[in-house]
Order: structure tokens, then C-alpha cells, then sequence
């Protein structure tokens, strides 16, 4: 009965994730979600309390297939050069995928009507944030980065990964990034930030 159930709410996420990015937050109904899950609303309560509550699992699913894996490849004991390379090529192509540029269209668009952009964050761009600081911070005890706020810097470094496509693809001035032009933007962010975050010499 444990498996059915799991199986149940693991259907009814992803259904979820499909009707949010069809319809936006605001406007997907816990209406729509059900009847394309073949059930009844009260089924749908049963599992998740609001619509808010589904939306988080969502978004948590996502984090956990799609960005964890990408963190994990920060190695404070490898060249930290490669490293920043190796996660910025997988980050930067996982962020620019047309579904991923959709969902935060939609992000934007909702985030003025209700808290859903915060419930985002949290779930999602905060914790992938926090794992990169704890990455800087034990690179900075190895002397491999100047000593600076762990977070500012990883605000830094993600920041510079973005700047040369996100703010187009998000406007929709350019529909993707080339996979081939991904490595030599990383390169050019991961050169900045190393020379703005070099070690200070004596």
C-alpha cells in the first residue's frame, strides 16, 4: 500500500510540473492537475494541502534530478580551476534549456502576485547556492582563493556564468545558447572570477 502511494504522489508531481509550466502558478488549478491525473480533488488534498505545498514538491523534485548532481561535482581537493569549469559547462547548460528558461519566464511573471517566487528560491536556487558557498569557503581555507564572504563570492561566480545569455534567453532575443559557445563563455567567467579572487601574495 506504502509503494501505491508513493507511486500516487510521484504521479501527481509530475502531472504538477507539467500543468505549472503549461499554465503558469497562478493560473494552474488544483482542478486541471486532477482530472489529468484521473482523480478527484479531494484525492489530490489528500496528498498535498494547497496548491503551494505541490508546487514546492515540484520544484524540489527538480533541484534533486536535474541541480544536485551538479553541485556535487565541486571538489574543494581538486584544481580548482577545472572544477569550475567542469560544474560551470554543466550549469550553464542546464539553465539554458528551453524548459528551464520557461519555468523561470513564469517565475517572474508570478513572482509579484503571490510568494511562489520565494518558495522557489528557497527550495531550489538557495540551497544550490549555499552548497557553492561551503565550496568557496573550504577552497579559501586551502589558500586556493583570497579570503572573502563565502556567499558574495558564490553570488559572484554564478553571476558571471549568467551574464552573457541568460538576461537574452529570458527575453527571448536569442532562442539558445550554441552548445559549442557554453566552454569558452565559462572559460571567460571562471577567468574573472579567479583573478578577482586570487590569493593575496606576499
Amino acid at each position: 500500500m506504502r509503494i501505491k502511494c508513493e507511486a500516487r504522489r510521484q504521479n501527481i508531481v509530475e502531472v504538477a510540473s507539467e500543468v505549472f509550466r503549461e499554465f503558469g502558478f497562478e493560473a494552474a488549478s488544483m482542478s486541471e492537475i486532477a482530472t489529468r491525473v484521473g482523480g478527484s480533488k479531494a484525492t489530490l488534498y489528500s496528498y498535498f494541502s494547497s496548491k503551494e505545498e505541490l508546487f514546492v514538491a515540484v520544484v524540489r523534485q527538480f533541484a534533486e534530478a536535474h541541480m544536485r548532481e551538479i553541485f556535487a561535482l565541486l571538489d574543494p581537493a581538486a584544481d580548482l580551476g577545472n572544477t569550475l569549469q567542469v560544474f560551470g559547462e554543466r550549469f550553464l547548460g542546464r539553465i539554458s534549456q528551453p524548459d528551464m528558461v520557461c519555468a523561470h519566464r513564469n517565475l517572474f511573471a508570478e513572482a509579484g502576485k503571490s510568494n511562489v517566487g520565494r518558495l522557489f528560491y528557497e527550495r531550489g536556487p538557495l540551497e544550490g547556492l549555499q552548497m557553492l558557498a561551503d565550496f568557496m569557503q573550504q577552497a579559501m581555507a586551502l589558500g586556493k582563493l583570497r579570503s572573502e564572504d563565502k556567499m558574495i563570492a558564490a553570488h559572484h561566480f554564478l553571476g558571471l556564468l549568467k551574464a552573457e545569455s541568460l538576461e537574452r534567453l529570458l527575453l527571448g532575443v536569442q532562442d539558445e545558447i550554441e552548445p559549442a559557445s557554453i566552454a569558452p563563455m565559462v572559460a571567460r567567467a571562471v577567468q574573472v572570477f579567479l583573478c578577482g579572487y586570487a590569493p593575496a601574495t606576499v
